[in-house]
């Protein structure tokens, strides 16, 4: 079966996880769509195009700059379509284990047809027709769009449509997403409640309070550490001692890590390796959180959550998250500096550099603490040597289209601050 995931006008709401980086390809649970609906057969992404111009470049010849594998197959040949169908699914679908079973309930029916949602299309079954190997975002809501009122099939799929459920989503799939990496029979249950895969380590002096705890291959868990489950640690992570990893955390690939964490995700090659706190979060990728960081994930009142944004002509529009808890949203390639203080609810664009006492929204590429006063900006330039360096920590040569990534964001973050891209005056 042919599989497209889509991303569609609504994931421009989702805010700064995913400016960088295909809604597909965030760790929800414990794994992205992309990868859960790999199992359905080869996965093609259709993006937005500055995100589809990096995965052309890079796509079988490195990890993309949001640390992921991003080869697909090619196109569908014209003269191999009879009797085939294709299963497209919009990015913003959780993948969580309720609709992974949805999604093959439609794959199994036979039927073709559209399940919508109240924000847009959740999934088709379509047959693969000739020239379908080359459809554009475009030609998705075409296709989408003209089909007859009786192919509206009626199943129940969980979407994303605003950045705080991102994290209610999490929330809510890591035991399932857990249960289906067990059930993979890649993990050994080693000890009641922690299942880990070939060639990962964990000290004697681990103790897991509570399961369940899933350790990917290669990583490595230090003395002391404690770990309340339900936890995900990816490939190659390693926890530093006597580090306290808290329920409802999934650490992605190749971080490192230490300190307090609870009920948050950090995408893969981001660092919070020191003392600090980080609760009820999402960490994008290569991100560095400096020691001392600490998220507040709480008010002083005990009350709900509330994202304030301010409207083009400066009026400003308040979102009721409906969550008690609830930290920081920090997009990929941000750093922190020591002892920062995050509040709740906070959004921080991507290749931020941000410290003391930050905002409730910090606009991409500002930076707070190098080469000026608050609010200087970074330009794509500098964003791309400090990413270059962190990538050659971790073995990764840099790529012309990550240079090229960063001066697109950089050029839609001037846009949004209505001020001409290039080098702060």
């Amino acid at each position: 079966m042919d599989v497209i995931v889509f991303e569609d006008r609504v994931v421009e709401r989702l805010g700064p996880l995913t400016d960088a980086r295909p809604a597909c390809d965030l760790l929800v649970g414990a794994t992205t769509l992309a990868e859960t609906l790999a199992r359905f057969g080869p996965v093609r992404r259709l993006l937005r195009p500055h995100l589809a111009r990096h995965v052309a470049a890079v796509a079988g010849r490195r990890i993309a700059a949001w640390g992921i594998d991003v080869s697909e197959p090619p196109p569908s040949a014209a003269a191999s379509t009879r009797g085939r169908r294709m299963l497209l699914v919009n990015a913003r679908v959780v993948p969580s284990r309720e609709n992974v079973a949805a999604l093959r309930s439609l794959v199994e029916s036979g039927r073709h047809g559209v399940v919508p949602a109240e924000t847009g299309v959740a999934a088709a079954v379509l047959p693969v027709a000739a020239g379908s190997g080359g459809i554009s975002l475009v030609g998705i809501e075409s296709l989408l769009g003209n089909q007859p009122p009786d192919a509206r099939i009626d199943v129940a799929i969980e979407m994303v449509a605003a950045p705080h459920e991102i994290l209610s989503a999490h929330e809510r799939s890591i035991e399932g997403s857990l249960a289906m990496h067990v059930d993979t029979g890649r993990f050994r249950e080693t000890r009641p409640g922690l299942h880990v895969a070939a060639g990962a380590k964990v000290a004697d002096g681990v103790v897991v309070r509570q399961g369940p705890v899933v350790v990917d291959s290669e990583a490595d868990i230090g003395p002391f550490v404690c770990l309340d489950g339900p936890i995900w640690i990816g490939h190659g992570t390693r926890v530093n001692p006597h580090a306290w990893i808290r329920a409802g955390t999934a650490i992605g690939r190749h971080c490192r890590v230490g300190g307090e964490i609870e009920a948050s995700v950090l995408e893969p090659f981001s660092n919070k390796a020191h003392g600090g706190f980080v609760g009820h979060s999402h960490i994008g990728s290569w991100v560095n959180i400096a020691a001392g960081t600490i998220t507040s994930n709480l008010k002083a009142t005990y009350g709900p959550v509330r994202l304030h944004d301010v409207r083009p002509d400066g009026s400003r529009e308040t979102t009721h998250t409906n969550r008690q808890f609830m930290g920081a949203l920090v997009g990929d390639f941000t750093r922190t500096g020591i002892n920062a203080s995050i509040p709740c609810g906070a959004r921080i664009g991507v290749a931020s550099t941000v410290g003391g006492t930050v905002p409730e929204q910090v606009a991409a590429f500002t930076n707070q603490l190098v080469g000026g006063p608050p609010g200087t900006r970074t330009t794509a330039e500098q964003a791309a040597i400090v990413l270059g360096r962190m990538m050659a920590r971790r073995g990764i040569a840099f790529h012309e289209a990550d240079r090229e990534l960063l001066e697109s964001l950089a050029a839609e973050a001037a846009a949004a601050a209505g001020r001409p891209d290039g080098p702060p005056g």
